[in-house]
């Protein structure tokens, strides 16, 4: 059904629950991609002509509808253009673009290499340990983080210092988690 909205370019009428809310919302949605990401999918479009691009988890819609009354607000939308600087589905302003420098460790580095994490992936230098560094051009949110933290002990954030100490103290609260003392 969404994917011959997306075809047809057809207005929806969705019943919407996000985790946040208490009560479903009718939202309307002029959609333009289904996304997958992390086993999870996406339809991504817009409310209103004005407000930025919307991205809905399809597990979170409760029924769908047409709208045969309104005009679909057709943007020529590109999905390859506007997740190109992203990991995940979280899309950021351009000006949100960050330069991330990872070190992975000589076990990870061949699983790094031959699955970069993300397109703009370059590697900077292969160290004399087996350990890798390389860069990645991205917007940083949720997601990249949560990549980031998967690798746990394996994976260090060399730059940029923000992210450096976002980690760092992330990393911190989990370790007090398992902090002998509570045991």
């Amino acid at each position: 059904v969404l994917y011959q909205a997306i075809l047809k370019k057809m207005v929806l009428t969705l019943e919407y629950q996000s985790f946040k809310a208490r009560e479903s919302a009718i939202v309307t949605f002029h959609p333009y991609l289904l996304k997958e990401f992390n086993n999870r999918w996406f339809l991504v479009g817009k409310r209103t002509r004005k407000q930025p691009i919307a991205t809905l988890a399809l597990d979170r819609i409760v029924s769908i509808d047409f709208d045969s009354k309104q005009t679909f607000i057709d943007e020529h939308f590109n999905g390859d253009d506007y997740y190109k600087n992203t990991i995940g589905v979280t899309v950021l302003r351009e000006d949100q673009l960050e330069r991330v420098v990872l070190k992975i460790d000589q076990k990870n580095a061949p699983y790094v290499l031959t699955k970069p994490f993300h397109n703009s992936q370059k590697l900077i230098e292969q160290c004399d340990d087996g350990s890798i560094i390389v860069e990645i051009s991205v917007h940083h949110n949720y997601e990249m983080e949560r990549l980031i933290l998967g690798f746990g002990d394996s994976l260090e954030v060399l730059e940029p210092p923000k992210i450096r100490r976002i980690m760092k103290r992330r990393m911190r609260r989990a370790l007090a988690l398992y902090d002998p003392k509570e045991e």
